[in-house]
C-alpha cells in the first residue's frame, strides 16, 4: 500500500463548511476555537482508494487522486470544536465515533437554515465565484466567473432529500445565471443541473430565479 503525506485543507473547503453548517459544534455547540472534521480520515481515504482490482494495485497517481477527492469534498466534512476534533481524532479515546459523527452531519442537513443555506451554497457555485480565475488579459486579471459544477454534488444531494421528506415545499425549479450567454436550470429534488442558453426571462416562467444574496 502506497503512503501518501496528508494534504493541507483548502481554504475555500474550510470556508464552505462553516458556510453551510455554520459557525458552532454539531457536537457540543461550542462556537471557538472552531475547526474543519474530516469524518473518513486520510489513512482511511488512502486505503479505500487504493484496493486491488483482479490482484492489481492502481497507479500512483490515480490511486492519489482518488483518495483526494475521497478526503476533500462536502460530504466528508464537518465543524468540530477543537475539543470534539481532538476526542475523534485522538485514536486513544473511544468517546466519540464516526456514527456519532454522521449522526449530527445527518441531523444538520435537515435543519430548515441549514437547507436553506445549501440552496444558496449551489446558487453561488452556478453563478461563478470570480477568485477561482487566475489568469490574465493584456496583463491585468480578467474575472471569468468559473463554475465548479462538482461542488453541489453532496449539497444537490441533501437538498433532494429535504424535499422527499417534506422538509422544503417551495419550487424545485432552480434558475441561476452563470453569464450574458448561458444560465443553468437546477431540479432540486434531483441532482440534475442542465445548461441552457435561452433567455432567463423566459425560462424564468417555470421556476425561482435564484438571485445572490
Amino acid at each position: 500500500m502506497a503512503a501518501f503525506e496528508r494534504p493541507g485543507n483548502p481554504e475555500y473547503l474550510r470556508q464552505a463548511t462553516f458556510r453551510i453548517f455554520g459557525e458552532q459544534c454539531l457536537r457540543c455547540g461550542e462556537r471557538r476555537p472552531l475547526e474543519m472534521a474530516h469524518i473518513m480520515n486520510w489513512p482511511r481515504c488512502v486505503a479505500v482508494a487504493g484496493k486491488e482490482v483482479n490482484g492489481i494495485a492502481p497507479p500512483e497517481a490515480w490511486h492519489y487522486g482518488e483518495a483526494l477527492r475521497h478526503f476533500h469534498h462536502l460530504g466528508n466534512v464537518l465543524p468540530l470544536c477543537a475539543n470534539c476534533h481532538t476526542l475523534y481524532d485522538g485514536v486513544q479515546w473511544e468517546d466519540v465515533t464516526e456514527a456519532e459523527v454522521r449522526g449530527y452531519r445527518d441531523a444538520a442537513v435537515q435543519e430548515p437554515d441549514v437547507l436553506s443555506r445549501l440552496i444558496n451554497f449551489v446558487g453561488t457555485e452556478l453563478s461563478g465565484r470570480p477568485n477561482r480565475c487566475t489568469h490574465k488579459v493584456d496583463g491585468k486579471r480578467k474575472h471569468s466567473h468559473a463554475v465548479d459544477v462538482n461542488s453541489c454534488v453532496w449539497p444537490l444531494t441533501w437538498i433532494a432529500q429535504g424535499y422527499e421528506l417534506g422538509l422544503i415545499t417551495e419550487k424545485p425549479n432552480l434558475i441561476v445565471s452563470a453569464d450574458s450567454a448561458v444560465h443553468y436550470h437546477v431540479l432540486l429534488t434531483t441532482t440534475e443541473i442542465r445548461m441552457c442558453t435561452g433567455e432567463v426571462s423566459r425560462c424564468g416562467r417555470d421556476g425561482k430565479v435564484w438571485k445572490r444574496r
